[in-house]
């Protein structure tokens, strides 16, 4: 308390010495983003998936996790349209495994998130999990923090193999990690990772240290299927290393739009404030099956019509009727948050957004050959790149233009 002071007189008295210096740990958490965990109070009621859908996939996915399915693969990448419920997916698997504690760490990217929509906070947030997951694991993270203080705020790569990698490397071979350790990190929305190169960038972090001995950790990733993610995963780094899940009609979306829309509407009639109000026969199938077609395969739809049609302000039939076109609206918009999404969509086509515009139009009006779209748009060879998400009622088409992409259907 007195270092180098001189001609010290203390008569009595009580003292209290209060060290305010940081520990390494405390550090690394005030790098980190609280807010990207799975279960963060500030990603308050996050989508997941509705009872009794998404079977298929999430079977699969949590065999693959338990070792069940393709116990080779490494990195399982879940990737689909915008709005076509991959977050919920996530959110559903970190909450199933979290009660099987065998969930390391997850990192909810959120674009409109300024604390979770980039890259800086990625590495801290998982590694301080990390070290709470596997408490032999933490002096290893604080002794790399102790010995440089700049690591934090150097690269990621060296983030990740000084806070991640080499921890888990010594606890390996020192034969103090448990075979009942957590494996799984989870990552979502890596489209949503404001800078394109950094998306990449964080694939090939993952690939190396993957592809190094005694690291025995699994990674789930969600995106849009963007061109960079694209391009690294078909990289040389990459190869061997990963397995994808479409999201596409494979696995029935509309059959699930259908259950979660019915058992939506019989909540929203059993507890609604004006419940007395609605009619018996509320919702007519034609209903249901209308806004199935308008989903076209995507829950967002669906999501947002029940929001809107649950709010206590006004009746449920009267606002169901807005959605379906029978009346128009009186205050708000029901589908504003899809429009907000699209809008940024579109805005990553900013290079050349009147091309973009030109190809809609002509796959609004139903030309969607690529090479005829090319032809009638005097573009070269190849600008254009169609992947094709189909059923019987609706195709869906990521169009690649000017290295951006956007997503619509026809």
């Amino acid at each position: 308390m007195f270092a180098n002071s001189r001609n010290i007189a203390i008569m009595g008295g009580e003292f209290t010495h209060i060290n305010n210096a940081q520990t390494a740990f405390d550090k690394l958490k005030a790098a980190a983003a609280p807010s990207a965990l799975y279960d963060s109070s500030a990603r308050f009621d996050p989508p997941k998936c509705h009872p009794n859908t998404r079977v298929a996939v999430l079977e699969y996915l949590i065999g693959w996790i338990f070792g069940h399915n393709d116990p080779e693969v490494l990195i399982m990448w879940l990737y689909g349209p915008a709005g076509g419920g991959k977050s919920a997916i996530l959110q559903t698997i970190a909450e199933r495994c979290a009660e099987k504690r065998n969930i390391l760490a997850s990192f909810f990217f959120g674009r409109s998130d300024p604390t979770r929509n980039h890259i800086k906070p990625l590495i801290p947030t998982i590694a301080c999990q990390i070290a709470i997951a596997i408490p032999e694991l933490k002096p290893y993270v604080e002794g790399a923090i102790d010995r440089d203080p700049f690591l934090l705020d150097k690269s990621p790569a060296t983030q990740f193999q000084l806070l991640i990698v080499a921890p888990l490397q010594a606890l390996v071979s020192s034969g103090n990690l448990r075979p009942s350790s957590p494996r799984l990190i989870v990552i979502d929305g890596l489209d949503e990772c404001s800078d394109p190169r950094m998306q990449g960038m964080i694939l090939r972090i993952i690939a190396d240290a993957l592809r190094s001995q005694n690291f025995p950790l699994i990674f789930l990733i969600a995106s849009r299927p963007e061109q960079t993610i694209n391009h690294t995963f078909c990289s040389t780094p990459l190869s061997g290393l990963w397995r994808s899940v479409v999201l596409d009609y494979t696995y029935k979306p509309n059959d699930d739009i259908r259950l979660y829309l019915t058992d939506s509407f019989h909540e929203i009639k059993t507890t609604h404030p004006h419940h007395h109000l609605i009619p018996e026969m509320w919702p007519r199938p034609s209903d249901i099956d209308t806004l199935v077609e308008k989903s076209s395969g995507q829950f967002i739809y669906a999501s947002l019509v029940v929001k809107y049609v649950s709010a206590p302000s006004d009746r449920p039939s009267r606002l169901l009727d807005v959605v379906v076109g029978l009346r128009p609206a009186r205050r708000g918009l029901p589908f504003a948050e899809l429009d907000a999404l699209y809008t940024h969509i579109l805005e990553q086509c900013s290079e050349d957004l009147e091309t973009v515009l030109f190809i809609l139009d002509l796959c609004i009006i139903g030309i969607t050959h690529q090479f005829s779209i090319e032809v009638l748009l005097d573009l070269e060879r190849g600008d254009i790149v169609f992947h094709y998400y189909t059923h019987h009622s609706a195709t869906f088409s990521q169009i690649r233009h000017d290295h951006r992409l956007l997503f619509t259907s026809t």
